[in-house]
């Protein structure tokens, strides 16, 4: 931990009043991403009373609608996995700094104060018996007034949407605080957990889901990473596409350049897969926060990622995105027939995952002084290569994305192929 950081000892944080017991079961999805940590680092420039106090109150007050997060994961009956409502509570720690977040440096490549040292962790504090927390809280508070909430929890427990919801749910109570009772939510959003109504994905999703989340532990360097609005923009004018399209065909593409020298053969297969927000095609109940999202894939071979067209990889962004659309049917049998394909056996580290937090409403969340000025996502177990776009929604300052998916040896080609890219002027086509 930064010398810069001093956090308390972590503490449950209880449901204010009685919650229902019992034992919700979990979808595929859900049981897919079991024990697998994620965490969001929401950054406010600007000061409320009592931040870690405010804060824990309101996380109390919280978890009496969405009482199953103060469970824990228990065993099923079927050898799987559900949510024992325990209403034992989230952890929570509050902590501080010695330094402003300016002077923090959290979106340099070289931080003065690292994004894991803002988050409570699962290694070397929780075992399996007696289960972990679902959820982690812990407030930094900043010497110019600023905090940090960065909040962990297990991938099972919530869909990166629903964990946006709670977060929302929390703020609204922290801005209520002359109320005492949860009943006085202010949130217009009624919970729900379970949804019976839901479909099961279909095998080849989960199963690529599985061999992400099954990846062993990765100890790539994390960095935040930016594109230039003007770079996006002219490249979607070109191709007719999404930022999301733009900015993930040029990290496939750096990454790509910069891996390939240590690569067994320029033809080896090199895939995309990217989670896919699905609850309107499986016709989620509204409220419900439990993992509604489906995978896209785009296959190639390394040399082609590293050297083709830009606009190219673009469309094989854009076909992958439009078959998951079918997710059900014809984005099944895709990804079926790729990982029987051309991508059987292919290396672990040619496989790049993109998982986008635009737009699912971490932006939105507000504990009393506005909403976040950043909002940053980390994993504390690195399984394969992964970024996270993250940033603002309102992208001032460029499209952004917190990256863990190059071996500290291609970091600094990685990097440099970002900036000699994304800074290139005139018609974006192939830049060899």
């Amino acid at each position: 931990m930064s010398s810069r950081v001093t956090k308390s000892l972590p503490f449950l944080v209880a449901p204010s009043e009685a919650t229902p017991a019992g034992t919700l079961p979990l979808t595929s999805m859900d049981r897919s991403l079991a024990s697998l940590p994620v965490a969001v680092l929401l950054v406010f420039e600007h000061p409320i009373d009592q931040p870690a106090e405010t804060i824990r109150r309101a996380l109390s007050r919280a978890l009496v609608p969405y009482y199953p997060l103060a469970g824990r994961l228990a065993s099923d009956a079927a050898g799987g996995v559900s949510i024992a409502c325990t209403g034992e509570g989230a952890a929570f720690a509050a902590a501080s700094a010695t330094c402003t977040l300016k002077e923090a440096r959290l979106s340099s490549p070289l931080p003065v104060v690292a994004a894991e040292d803002l988050t409570l962790t699962y290694a070397g504090q929780y075992n399996e018996d007696p289960p972990a927390p679902l959820l982690l809280v812990q407030v930094t508070e900043f010497s110019c007034g600023g905090f940090v909430v960065g909040v962990t929890w297990d991938h099972a427990a919530a869909g990166g949407a629903g964990m946006a919801q709670f977060l929302q749910a929390v703020g609204g109570f922290a801005r209520c605080r002359g109320s005492s009772s949860s009943s006085s939510s202010p949130s217009i959003v009624r919970p729900v957990r379970v949804d019976a109504a839901l479909p099961e994905l279909p095998p080849p999703i989960i199963t690529m889901a599985d061999s992400v989340v099954g990846s062993k532990h990765n100890d790539f360097p994390c960095s935040y990473i930016t594109a230039p609005m003007s770079f996006v923009n002219r490249i979607k004018d070109e191709a007719s596409c999404t930022a999301f399209d733009v900015f993930t065909a040029v990290i496939w593409k750096c990454r790509a350049r910069a891996t390939i020298t240590s690569a067994a053969s320029p033809d080896a297969p090199a895939a995309l897969t990217f989670t896919v927000d699905v609850r309107k095609p499986a016709a989620a109940k509204d409220g419900y926060y439990g993992n509604v999202v489906s995978v896209g894939l785009a296959a190639s071979t390394l040399g082609e990622v590293a050297d083709g067209d830009i606009l190219e990889l673009v469309k094989l962004i854009k076909d992958a995105k439009a078959r998951t659309l079918h997710t059900f049917t014809d984005g099944a049998a895709y990804i079926a027939d790729e990982m029987g394909g051309r991508l059987l056996g292919i290396d672990a580290y040619n496989i790049l995952h993109i998982t986008s937090w635009w737009n699912l409403g971490f932006d939105d969340v507000d504990f009393g002084s506005g909403c976040a000025a950043r909002v940053m996502g980390i994993m504390e177990r690195k399984v394969g290569a992964i970024c996270i776009l993250c940033g603002r929604k309102d992208r001032a300052d460029g499209v952004a994305a917190m990256a863990f998916c190059v071996k500290q040896e291609h970091a600094e080609a990685f990097h440099a192929e970002l900036k000699r890219f994304t800074r290139a002027t005139g018609k974006v086509m192939n830049d060899n």
